[in-house]
């Protein structure tokens, strides 16, 4: 009979001891259930928070936009009185000036203004608006690429442009004339291929440029030299080096030679008896 209540407490025991681990168990993971719900409630505010920060963000930028605008409607009209302002720009800008052909440089000095506007909500979209004046290559007056998203992705259209003649500018490198080129391109790129281009507004490296460096800066990039130019003389200032090495080299053998000549008619001759 003894052994059978020591069974018992035994089994009594065992039992008292698994229900209490349950029991730790349980409030364990209460208590990490507990946590992750501040966690969350932490979350939110943070939420909340970022996007107080963004509105307030928007708000500001909507604002200084529309102070920029009167500087830069002042900078247009006096850019409209530069010739080849913006032609110059554009070839002036080292990643610009390498997706250029002569036709469309050329094309490019009738562009008489260029404008960047951001929609209302900045974060929403832009565009790029490129006016000319009356020109031989094709009869807009304006030309418009507009970016914007649409479903979540960031989209691209623009006019499409009504040319005069046949253009070689929208196709291929290997699909256009190699005398059309004026620079010595790594890129299969042109400029107007780029705007008739819509398949991937999110990889336009070239709108970035305009919009983020060309439009702000242009000042800088009319100032600053063509990078062609620049070329061109460092290779003039190496080769009047070459000539000027040259030319020094051969006065000097021709001094040398008039020495050696003058020395030998100065020699006495001796007469030997025989």
């Amino acid at each position: 009979m003894s052994e059978r209540l020591s069974s018992k407490k035994m089994k009594s025991s065992a039992d008292l001891s698994l229900g209490a681990d349950l029991a730790d168990s349980e409030n364990h993971d209460s208590d990490i259930d507990s946590a992750i719900f501040q966690l969350e409630m932490v979350h939110i505010e943070l939420d909340k928070l970022n996007d107080k920060e963004n509105d307030e963000i928007l708000t500001i930028e909507q604002k200084y936009k529309k102070l920029r605008q009167h500087y830069y409607n002042k900078r247009g009209e006096i850019i409209e009185t530069i010739p080849d302002f913006w032609s110059t720009v554009f070839t002036s800008h080292p990643s610009i000036c390498h997706i250029l052909y002569e036709d469309e440089e050329d094309c490019l000095r009738h562009l008489l203004k260029l404008e960047v506007e951001c929609a209302e909500n900045i974060k929403s979209g832009y565009s790029i608006k490129l006016f000319f004046n009356e020109n031989p290559y094709f009869k807009n007056d304006v030309l418009i690429k507009e970016f914007f998203y649409k479903q979540g992705h960031l989209s691209s259209a623009s006019t499409k442009i009504e040319w005069k003649k046949p253009h070689p500018f929208t196709g291929s490198k290997e699909s256009s004339s190699k005398n059309a080129r004026k620079r010595t391109h790594s890129t299969q790129q042109t400029f107007f291929g780029w705007f008739a281009n819509n398949e991937d507004a999110s990889s336009d490296i070239i709108a970035e440029i305009i919009k983020d460096d060309i439009w702000v800066n242009s000042l800088h990039y009319y100032l600053v030299p063509d990078p062609d130019m620049e070329g061109n003389n460092d290779k003039d200032d190496s080769s009047d080096s070459s000539s000027s090495d040259y030319e020094e080299e051969e006065l000097f053998e021709v001094s040398q030679a008039q020495e050696k000549a003058s020395g030998q008619r100065n020699i006495p001759v001796s007469h030997h008896s025989r």
